[in-house]
C-alpha cells in the first residue's frame, strides 16, 4: 500500500481537490447543494493520480537507469499493475465529473487526455511544463464550469464573463503559468551542474513567486476590501515562502531543484486559497480555510509519499 501510495504520489492529493474546490466557489460565489462537487473532487482525484501512475510507467526504463527510488524499477508494484490502475483511474475520472455536470465532465477529460499525452508523447523543455500548466488551468475551469450552473441566483450580478466577473477568464492562465514556471524546475531535478546553470532556475523561482503572489493581488472576481487584503496576503507571503527555496550560496544543486519543486508543487494550495478568498463571500472564506488546512498535511506527507 505504501508503494502504490508513493506510485500515485498521495501527497498532492490536497492540491488536486483544492483546484475545483476553489473553482467552484470562483464561479458560484457559493456552495452548490448536492453531490456535483463531491463527484466532480473526486474525478479531478482520479485523473490526477492516474496520471502519476501513468507517468511512472513511461518513465519505468529511465528510472531503472538512473537508479531513482520509485517503486516500478524497485519491483515494489509491476509495470502490468501500474498501467491498469493508471488507465482506470484516467477513464474514472471523467465518468464521475460527466455525472456531477456535462460542461465539467468535458473540461475533466480534457485534462486526462493532455495528461496521457504528457505522460506518453509530451515531453521536452517546453512542450512538457505547457501541458503540465494546462492540465491545471483545466482543472481548476473544471470547478468554475461546475460553479457557473445557476450562477445569477447567487447575487452576484451580470453572470459569468460580465460585470465585475469578466476577469475571471484569467485564473485559469494565471494558474496555468505559475504551474509551468514550477514545472521548468522540475526539468533540473536530474539535470548536471551545466544544465542546471542553462535552466535558470533563479529565473524560474522568481516567475513563479510572482504568478503566486498575483493570484492574491490581482482582482478577477467581485470582493470587498477585506478579501482584496487578505487574498493578497495570503499570495505574498507564499512567494516570500517560495524564494526561501533558493540555495543560501546561489549554487544549485539537483537536490535543490527537487526542493524548490517540492515547495511549488504545496504552494499550489496557497494559490488556490487566494483565489478563493477573493470573492469575499462566506463560501469563498471557508472554502479557503479548508484549502490551507491541506498544506500541512500535504507537507507531512512528503516524507512518505515524495511528490517528485
Amino acid at each position: 500500500m505504501l508503494a502504490l501510495g508513493r506510485l500515485l504520489r498521495l501527497s498532492l492529493a490536497p492540491s488536486a481537490v483544492a483546484d475545483v474546490a476553489a473553482g467552484i466557489v470562483l464561479g458560484r460565489g457559493a456552495w452548490p447543494a448536492g453531490p456535483a462537487p463531491f463527484l466532480l473532487m473526486a474525478g479531478s482525484l482520479c485523473v490526477y493520480h492516474g496520471g502519476m501512475a501513468l507517468n511512472d510507467w513511461a518513465d519505468r526504463e529511465a528510472d531503472a537507469r538512473g537508479a531513482r527510488a520509485r517503486p516500478i524499477p524497485r519491483g515494489e508494484v509491476g509495470a502490468n499493475t501500474a498501467l491498469g490502475l493508471a488507465v482506470f483511474l484516467l477513464v474514472l475520472g471523467p465518468l464521475m465529473a460527466l455525472r456531477a455536470d456535462g460542461r465539467a465532465g468535458a473540461a475533466l477529460l480534457a485534462v486526462a487526455l493532455l495528461a496521457a499525452l504528457y505522460d506518453l508523447a509530451g515531453r521536452g523543455p517546453w512542450r512538457g511544463p505547457i501541458l503540465l500548466g494546462a492540465c491545471r488551468a483545466g482543472n481548476l475551469g473544471a470547478g468554475i464550469a461546475l460553479g457557473a450552473v445557476g450562477y445569477e441566483t447567487v447575487g452576484l450580478e451580470g453572470g459569468l464573463l460580465s460585470g465585475g466577473a469578466r476577469w475571471l477568464v484569467l485564473a485559469p492562465l494565471l494558474y496555468g503559468g505559475y504551474v509551468l514556471c514550477v514545472s521548468r524546475i522540475a526539468r533540473l531535478e536530474d539535470g548536471s551542474p551545466r544544465a542546471l546553470a542553462a535552466g535558470k532556475p533563479d529565473l524560474w523561482l522568481g516567475l513563479a513567486a510572482l504568478a503566486l503572489a498575483l493570484h492574491g493581488l490581482v482582482p478577477l472576481v467581485p470582493g470587498g476590501v477585506a478579501a482584496r487584503l487578505c487574498a493578497g496576503a495570503i499570495g505574498c507571503a507564499g512567494a516570500i515562502g517560495l524564494l526561501g527555496a533558493r540555495p543560501a550560496g546561489g549554487a544549485w544543486s539537483p537536490a535543490f531543484a527537487g526542493r524548490a519543486t517540492g515547495m511549488g508543487l504545496r504552494r499550489l494550495l496557497v494559490c488556490t486559497a487566494a483565489l478563493s478568498v477573493q470573492v469575499g463571500t462566506p463560501a469563498g472564506f471557508v472554502a479557503a480555510a479548508g484549502i490551507l488546512c491541506g498544506y500541512p498535511v500535504s507537507h507531512a506527507l512528503r516524507r512518505v509519499f515524495p511528490p517528485t
